[in-house]
């Protein structure tokens, strides 16, 4: 196992929590022809059985005259099982189950207890009330922006706390009717990182030996970008499923 430095740990918590929060939030369409209000947007993301969809990430950094652009797969079991797998431009792995998260890339595997991690469990548990649903303490944490308009609707996250808003100063989310499109998260240090989404599947439900090689517990082998099929199971953005 890597051991990875405290800047490295707090990108990689954030990007779990943006990850994770993509996750959540694609899972957030019904099928309804009414213009839907912040309450039943918040109520649609409590309602998902799990979630599988495709993404395209562009991360615009200051220093940078380029975005940084990548694309992969992400699933998602309810409570608190996600993975996110990014096939390009080279196959990584982020994996949380509870308050365990595993990075994986070409040069090894880091894995970080976020229970003995103060700044990122907190950070965790600020975006635990939005996929959740509880809009009485996502008011609490957040400044809310709802706005709605010819069948496009956009809502925007403002952290109260100061410690938040040392990762993140802004969650932008914005859809259709009842289908999100995309998420822009603005981070503290400048950065913009902009997700669209694709082939987006709400109602997914996993078999047993899919979610244990999606979600192996700790120590376990885990397949990296989807395509290895770990314990043999048939997963990842090429694979079918009933």
């Amino acid at each position: 196992m890597r051991s990875g430095n405290a800047s490295r740990r707090r990108r990689s918590v954030s990007a779990f929590a943006a990850a994770l929060l993509c996750a959540r939030v694609v899972g957030a369409q019904a099928g309804s022809d009414a213009a839907p209000d912040l309450e039943a947007v918040m109520a649609d993301f409590a309602r998902s059985r799990g979630v599988e969809a495709t993404f395209r990430e562009e991360k615009s950094l200051p220093l940078l005259v380029s975005p940084l652009v990548s694309e992969g797969v992400l699933y998602y079991a309810p409570p608190q099982r996600m993975v996110r797998f990014t096939t390009e431009p080279e196959p990584t792995s982020l994996l949380v189950v509870g308050d365990r998260l595993r990075m994986q890339d070409s040069l090894g595997v880091e894995e970080i207890d976020l229970a003995a991690f103060g700044t990122a469990r907190q950070f965790v548990d600020q975006l635990l009330v939005l996929f959740q649903g509880d809009l009485v303490a996502l008011r609490e944490r957040y400044e809310l922006e709802f706005e709605w308009r010819d069948g496009a609707w956009a809502l925007t996250l403002t952290p109260k706390s100061r410690r938040m808003r040392g990762v993140i100063q802004e969650i932008a989310l914005s859809g259709r009717d009842r289908a999100l499109e995309a998420m822009v998260v603005t981070g503290a240090a400048g950065d913009v990182t902009r997700t669209t989404y694709e082939r987006v599947d709400t109602d997914r439900s996993f078999r047993d030996e899919e979610l244990a090689a999606l979600f192996p517990s700790e120590g376990a082998p885990h397949m990296l970008a989807g395509r290895d099929g770990a314990s043999g199971a048939d997963v990842g953005p090429d694979a079918s499923h009933p």
